[in-house]
């Protein structure tokens, strides 16, 4: 027997499958570099506004460059810091729900399912690969501005930079590994609503809200804290306002009373609490959607 048939005949089963997921989803995968590019891009071209900030202060001293009225001062910065992240902080996760969802529900709606399932190939092989291969494309996407945002925030931060308050929690403690970990989440949610659903209207409205629905009823719950629990004495008390206690930086959910208890040194306890809840979750949902498959497919 030749090497090369010895080869073949050892080839994992999925790497067909892996390869054809990749030939089909090179479009998704490049309509979202576009848009890793897009959100990326404002991060990188203000960061070098740091440098201006600093040597603002030298030259009118901390005090003014906090509360005085300057071009390139904490007011004017902290805003602008925001703003960038703002479509990092959730939007993917939105995206890769919409559109594993609908990927998921073209396959039944165009029954080209039913074809790929005579072969000698099982219902969860077939789904699982080409979920897998959506949500990596988003999860090494969105891995790039969190890591430019978060290597900006941090400047910012070690320099004191910032508006002190809410905004520096939020700009601190918001986009980090859990960024990453809410993008598997929806990817996730993708999965089991086009299952589910089967229909691509529906699936791609129904999988970004069970995606924010998911994440705000973890945020909510302060789960986290018996995850972090170190940072469990130092929260007191819900927001008043919002809706039931959440408020919102763009759209992702927010416990503004959690984030401004910490401290500079919690960020890592705090994004691997958050991303090992919403990861058990995505774990879940992936569960939901086999289980609704095997179920369709019986």
């Amino acid at each position: 027997m030749s090497a090369t048939t010895v080869a073949s005949g050892t080839e994992s089963p999925k790497l067909p499958l892996l390869r054809l997921a990749l030939r089909q989803y090179r479009i998704v995968a490049a309509l979202a570099l576009l848009l890793a590019i897009r959100v990326a891009a404002p991060v990188v071209y203000h960061y070098g506004n740091w440098a201006d900030a600093i040597a603002l202060r030298e030259r009118v001293g901390s005090q003014a460059y906090h509360f005085g009225s300057y071009v390139s001062d904490a007011h004017t910065l902290t805003p602008r810091l925001l703003d960038d992240g703002s479509s990092i902080a959730f939007l993917p996760a939105l995206f890769a729900a919409a559109t594993v969802a609908v990927l998921t529900a073209r396959e039944w709606e165009s029954r080209s399912v039913d074809l790929a399932l005579t072969q000698s190939v099982t219902p969860t092989r077939w789904f699982g690969v080409r979920w897998a291969t959506v949500a990596a494309i988003f999860v090494v996407l969105t891995t790039l501005p969190v890591v430019l945002f978060q290597r900006s925030a941090g400047y910012a931060i070690r320099h004191d930079l910032l508006v002190h308050g809410v905004e520096w929690s939020t700009a601190a403690f918001t986009i980090g590994p859990a960024t990453v970990a809410y993008t598997v989440l929806g990817a996730a949610a993708g999965a089991y609503t086009g299952t589910l659903l089967r229909r691509t209207w529906a699936a791609l409205i129904t999988a970004p809200l069970l995606t924010w629905l998911a994440t705000a009823i973890l945020v909510r719950s302060r789960l986290v804290l018996l995850v972090d629990f170190p940072v469990f004495s130092k929260v007191h008390g819900f927001h008043p306002g919002g809706i039931l206690g959440l408020t919102f930086y763009d759209a992702l959910p927010e416990d503004v009373y959690l984030i401004n208890s910490l401290d500079s040194g919690d960020y890592w306890g705090y994004q691997l609490a958050s991303s090992a809840l919403a990861l058990a979750v995505a774990a879940l949902l992936g569960w939901a959607a086999l289980r609704t498959l095997r179920r369709r497919t019986a």
